[in-house]
């Protein structure tokens, strides 16, 4: 059970490694090719394109984690766990970047707001972290329902993990300024990435342990579905 708990942890870092490190990717290509959005048309596409990374990113957390969850629950079709991780992560980059795109001061003239103290921001960061992550999880709660008992803590799972990987992502994003190099923010949004990922798994598998020990025996595989020896 325990060598399934690693699995489980390390797979959601390798997922989260590749989603936002290819997040990073995109933002440093966008603002290298277009620089800071300053229109409503320009912020607008800005968001376009990270909700696209979310896409990008909910895709390989989610076949990362589906991978894992086939060995014990081999019913779970891949398409559905990976839709609706797919759902709820590009959810969280449209509303991650509505607000500091639409709703910070950008008038010239306006006397610009002071930034908040980083415990602020950080003790933030958890909060949405917490808020966002009870989303992600009910999302993919009403998948795992229809495959396993027990599985309600799945949404509180979820709302605690991410609490602590939002703090690692959001402190890998406040450390680069205007003059940081592009090399520099990817590298540190790979970081983040892994300690959001491990932080997620590690604290969702020990959930994950529990609802594995009230279902015992796993179901056949469904059609389409790889048997549960499978190896992930």
């Amino acid at each position: 059970m325990n060598m399934y708990w690693k699995t489980w942890a390390l797979s959601c870092a390798l997922g989260e490694l590749l989603g936002i490190g290819a997040a990073g990717a995109i933002a440093v290509a966008f603002n290298h090719l277009l620089g800071e959005p300053g229109t409503t048309a320009g912020k607008a596409l800005n968001m376009a394109v990270m909700v696209s990374a979310g896409v990008l990113e909910g895709s390989l957390l989610g076949w990362f984690q589906w991978r894992v969850l086939r060995l014990r629950f081999p019913r779970i079709p891949a398409r559905e766990w990976i839709s609706y991780t797919v759902f709820v992560a590009a959810g969280g980059w449209l509303l991650g970047m509505a607000i500091p795109l639409f709703f910070s001061a950008n008038n010239p003239t306006q006397k610009p707001l002071a930034e908040p103290p980083l415990a602020v921001v950080l003790l933030m960061s958890m909060l949405m972290g917490l808020i966002l992550g009870g989303l992600f999880g009910a999302v993919q709660w009403l998948v795992f329902r229809k495959y396993a008992r027990n599985t309600f803590r799945w949404i509180y799972a979820n709302a605690l993990g991410w609490s602590v990987g939002m703090l690692w992502i959001f402190v890998a994003a406040t450390l680069p300024d205007a003059r940081t190099p592009g090399g520099t923010i990817i590298v540190l949004g790979i970081i983040g990435g892994i300690l959001a990922g491990l932080s997620v798994g590690g604290v969702t598998g020990w959930f994950l342990k529990r609802i594995v020990a009230e279902n015992p025996q796993p179901s056949p595989p469904g059609p389409g579905c790889p048997a549960a020896s499978s190896a992930p």
